[in-house]
């Protein structure tokens, strides 16, 4: 089982969210292919092929012990508070992956310069296709994960997140320092916000008897997550 940090870079093409899967998100898939939104959907994707910085990975951690009750899990001496809800849906887990992912700063700067000139449909529709890309390229660390740990019969939950599933985002702080140096150039703000935007980090449970679950949305605060809008429209 790996000791460092697993790493991977995508290139944009490799994640990048479908033109239908970014309508529906937007709830623009009813439209006719001549309304703005769509439109500027097809033109501004071909601007943000070349991004560089599209990378993340994970870092394998042994769990030295779990409290459900106090909503706690133990990694090498230090207590991540994911609350009650997390580690129910992990409580078989005998290791943790903790990841770090991110879209770099493309799609930040690019709507944010929309934002400045009064683009404000394009500049929503641009940071729409940051959140939806690194989720994607996520989505394939994680399966790199379930694939190299399916050789030594073991399964991973769901991935759970700081902010989501009512895990307070300061948790952010000790993620990262278990996390240790990585190449992914994510930081984070004196607010546990990262930097980039478009970026993502968080635990998988790890173990022979975990499995994944629907995501439980009516039990979750967190009502802008990503999860919860794609979800609710399918």
């Amino acid at each position: 089982m790996v000791q460092s940090f697993q790493s991977y870079r995508f290139a944009f093409e490799d994640v990048c969210p479908s033109v239908e899967e970014i309508k529906t998100f937007l709830q623009s898939d009813k439209l006719d292919d001549d309304h703005p939104v769509n439109v500027f959907i097809g033109a501004v994707l071909p601007k943000l092929a070349d991004n560089p910085d599209i990378k993340g990975g994970y870092i394998l951690k042994r769990v030295e012990k779990m409290s459900l009750h106090e909503g706690m899990i133990t990694v090498e001496g230090q207590e991540l508070k994911v609350g009650r809800q997390i580690c129910a849906y992990i409580k078989k887990a005998e290791y943790l992956a903790l990841f770090a992912c991110t879209a770099g700063s493309l799609f930040s700067r690019l709507s944010e310069r929309m934002n400045q000139k009064g683009d404000f449909m394009e500049a929503f529709i641009v940071d729409t296709i940051g959140s939806l890309t690194v989720e994607k390229a996520m989505d394939k660390v994680q399966k790199q994960l379930e694939q190299m740990l399916g050789n030594e019969d073991l399964k991973i939950t769901n991935r759970y997140s700081p902010g989501y599933c009512n895990w307070h985002l300061s948790s952010q702080q000790l993620l990262f320092h278990l996390i240790g140096d990585n190449p992914t150039g994510i930081s984070l703000t004196d607010s546990c916000l990262m930097i980039p935007v478009k970026s993502v980090s968080g635990i998988i449970g790890i173990g022979p008897d975990v499995k994944k679950r629907e995501y439980g949305c009516l039990v979750c605060n967190n009502s802008v997550c990503i999860y919860r809008k794609i979800i609710h429209r399918s």
